[in-house]
């Protein structure tokens, strides 16, 4: 049964108490944003795996066609994957041949992971399909709105990086 409906209350998370009724578990921001995430994310690895993709090769191209060259770990944390699921993914994506990886120019110690053609003319293939799909997300809310939201995102990021990158 559900608890007595009650208003929302804003100061839940500053006063130290958990959210006591179905009303504040919607109103909580941290609750919605893992509900989101983990929606997203399994919709999207759905409709991936028919492509011969998941999120974190998605992710990885997605990355490395902003960034260029990039290490493991500078992947697993612009990509948002455990740095042994990046290293796996990316050895799958070499098999592939989505991307290379090779020594650093300037430091041989240094493995520098790049998008292949391939892997470009993939992510170029899947990502309309993935536009179409954050565009049914947005439906209904205004162009402000969603700048808002994500204006906040980004600084709620901010006040939990633990990386440089």
């Amino acid at each position: 049964m559900l608890a007595p409906s009650r208003k929302p209350r804003a100061s839940t998370q500053s006063a130290g108490a958990p959210p006591a009724t179905p009303e504040e578990l919607r109103a909580y921001v941290p609750y919605l944003v893992n509900r989101l995430s983990n929606r997203i994310s399994a919709d999207q690895n759905r409709f991936l795996v028919a492509m011969g993709l998941n999120n974190a090769a998605l992710r990885t191209l997605s990355v490395l066609h902003i960034y260029g060259k990039l290490t493991v770990n500078e992947i697993s944390v612009l990509a948002v994957v455990e740095q042994s699921s990046a290293s796996r993914t990316i050895d799958q994506m070499l098999e592939t041949g989505l991307v290379t990886r090779e020594h650093g120019a300037r430091d041989q110690r240094r493995r520098e992971v790049a998008l292949t053609k391939d892997g470009a003319a993939l992510l170029k293939k899947v990502w309309p399909q993935i536009a179409r799909r954050t565009d049914n997300l947005m439906q209904g809310i205004s162009a402000e709105e969603i700048d808002v939201c994500a204006s906040v995102l980004s600084r709620m990021i901010d006040n939990v990086r633990k990386h440089e990158l």
